[in-house]
């Protein structure tokens, strides 16, 4: 088993293995587990101000927004955020302007990179995604879904590991739309894993992840802190198990 791991907005492979070295060390220390960390495919440099905040370069994406810096506007409107009557009120008013959503195109390059990625691999089975790389993760099981829907096409993603995070988008008649539970009746239906935070200020992004998936095989698991990535030792053991009981509802 080896699970493909996408860092967060203005992240990379190898700060992201350092995030989360206790919790793969551990995983991995039972030697039936593998990570494959990878750089974003777009380079970017960091808004004004969060240069400290995301340590030293190179700093990439997993997706890459249209226009003028969608996700740097995006985080200003969440600097400012007043929490709507549900998760998905919230995003919605969060997701309202250009920018917010990437185009066709772009998403497009970002699920051929995946797809790429899988290409190369064959011992990939599982998904894991950081906040933006959750929810590039997310969409892609999507966008598997969808080409085995619309194509045939067998799809490869077991099961999905998602620490914070936001809805997955998905390309629908020619626009890519965000998906939210009180819109559709789309689910991610492979088993799924959610570490998030109640002290996160971006809690409502990654409980309406949380909201899209079957709740029948999908975990949540609450480490009690922020956007952040639990690393003391009791949460790691309790985190390990979660992830273990995911990848066994994948049925490997």
């Amino acid at each position: 088993m080896k699970i493909l791991c996408l860092h967060g907005a203005y992240g990379s492979a190898k700060a992201f293995r350092t995030q989360l070295d206790p919790f793969v060390s551990k995983l991995e220390k039972a030697g039936d587990v593998a990570f494959k960390f990878v750089d974003g495919q777009f380079p970017v440099n960091p808004p004004e101000g969060f240069g400290d905040y995301f340590g030293p370069p190179p700093y990439y994406r997993n997706i890459d927004f249209d226009g003028v810096d969608g996700l740097a506007r995006l985080v200003n409107t969440l600097r400012a955020n007043t929490e709507g009557e549900s998760y998905e009120d919230t995003l919605r008013a969060l997701l309202k302007g250009d920018g917010a959503i990437p185009g066709e195109e772009t998403i497009a390059k970002t699920f051929d990179r995946i797809t790429q990625y899988l290409d190369e691999d064959a011992e990939i089975d599982g998904i894991l995604g950081y906040s933006e790389g959750a929810t590039a993760a997310a969409s892609y099981i999507f966008h598997e879904a969808q080409q085995e829907e619309e194509h045939g096409t067998p799809r490869r993603i077991k099961y999905g590991i998602f620490f914070a995070g936001w809805p997955p988008s998905k390309v629908e008649d020619g626009k890519v739309k965000a998906v939210l539970a009180d819109e559709c009746e789309d689910m991610i239906d492979v088993p799924t894993c959610h570490i998030v935070g109640s002290l996160d200020p971006y809690l409502y992004g990654a409980m309406s992840l949380y909201g899209v998936c079957n709740e029948d095989n999908a975990t949540l698991f609450d480490h009690g802190k922020g956007h952040t990535v639990p690393r003391d030792n009791t949460t790691i053991e309790e985190l390990v198990a979660s992830i273990r009981k995911t990848i066994a509802d994948a049925g490997l």
